[in-house]
């Protein structure tokens, strides 16, 4: 399928938060995004708008546009991919970018109740290594390997600037995604499992995995 690789840019914004709430979603029913943002499950119109709104945000936070790169088909998001450093986008940031999206600070210590259900089966993130984060593809382009090209790319962007590897967080018994990162030479490398995790997400956890230079 012919198709264009690109930063993406502010248009993008609410496409992108869709990929954004897909990759939050893996192979379950929940996504994370139900957590972080409140209101009814699902890819509601006021879900995606509030990504859409800290994702566009002059704040550097690992939400932020400027981390994601896109895959466009025939004018349309089709697939996009997100890299950053643990220097460059910690939680720290993502609590600046939503304040500047409206959020104040009830809003965000309401959101990490919400989040601890998560934070019992972070496996958290490796200093020295390119984050990889928000691996989506939109329905009707799946199937034609654009997360393995973007994924090619992140590699290549992880030598150029001289760290150990690259990393990601993976939900546990998403098996296909964990095929594509091992054929990518990812490996993992631990876990973190909760039942109080399995019970909302119907996933026993997550999983750090590493690609090592």
């Amino acid at each position: 399928m012919e198709h264009v690789t690109r930063d993406a840019g502010a248009e993008d914004a609410i496409e992108i938060a869709k990929l954004y709430y897909l990759a939050g979603k893996s192979h379950v029913d929940r996504s994370i995004y139900d957590l972080m943002i409140p209101g009814p499950p699902g890819m509601t119109e006021e879900r995606i708008e509030a990504i859409a709104k800290i994702a566009s945000t002059e704040a550097p936070s690992w939400l932020n546009l400027s981390h994601y790169k896109v895959i466009e088909v025939d004018g349309k998001v089709a697939s996009g991919l997100a890299t950053f450093t643990t220097e460059e986008a910690g939680g720290r940031q993502l609590g600046q970018a939503m304040m500047e999206a409206g959020w104040g600070a009830k809003d965000l210590l309401s959101m990490g109740c919400r989040l601890r259900v998560w934070s019992g089966v972070d496996p958290g993130r490796e200093h020295g290594y390119l984050v990889v984060e928000n691996v989506a593809t939109l329905d009707g382009f799946r199937g034609n390997g654009f997360s393995a090209e973007l994924l090619a790319l992140a590699i290549e962007s992880a030598r150029e600037q001289g760290l150990k590897g690259l990393q990601l967080t993976v939900l546990l018994g998403n098996d296909p995604a964990i095929r594509v990162y091992e054929k990518a030479g990812f490996e993992l490398v631990k876990s973190k499992e909760s039942k109080k995790f399995n019970k909302v997400f119907t996933s026993p956890g997550a999983g750090q995995m590493l690609l090592k230079f």
